[in-house]
């Protein structure tokens, strides 16, 4: 799997490219938790390029997740392919995590209101 980060605004997105699984949820969550560490309290995971996810990786996404919901922040899904997308449908993640559609959607929804 592939990885990269890039920063639009004050949110982060990471592109993901591959299959998502058990053998690199630790470089998958490494990238995250990097995220994390730097502040950052927008995290959108780009899996248009994702076109496998298996159950540890499901788990991974519901641990992700979780671990923002207690912050100041969103953390949401942009665009997977429509497989994977059933997946986490029938996974009931969805719940947890919102899934956009475009990047700006993702954008929008994810923009904090500025403290003060």
């Amino acid at each position: 799997m592939q990885i990269t980060e890039r920063r639009v605004g004050n949110a982060v997105i990471l592109d993901l490219v591959g299959e998502l699984t058990y053998a690199n949820r630790a470089a998958f969550k490494g990238a995250v938790d990097r995220v994390k560490s730097t502040g950052c309290r927008q995290v959108i995971l780009n899996m248009h390029g994702v076109r496998f996810l298996d159950s540890s990786a499901l788990g991974t996404l519901a641990l992700v997740a979780q671990s923002l919901s207690g912050r100041p922040g969103r953390f949401a899904l942009l665009n997977p392919q429509s497989y994977v997308k059933e997946i986490i449908t029938l996974a009931n993640l969805h719940q947890m995590l919102p899934v956009y559609h475009s990047e700006q959607d993702a954008l929008a929804a994810t923009t904090l209101p500025a403290a003060g």
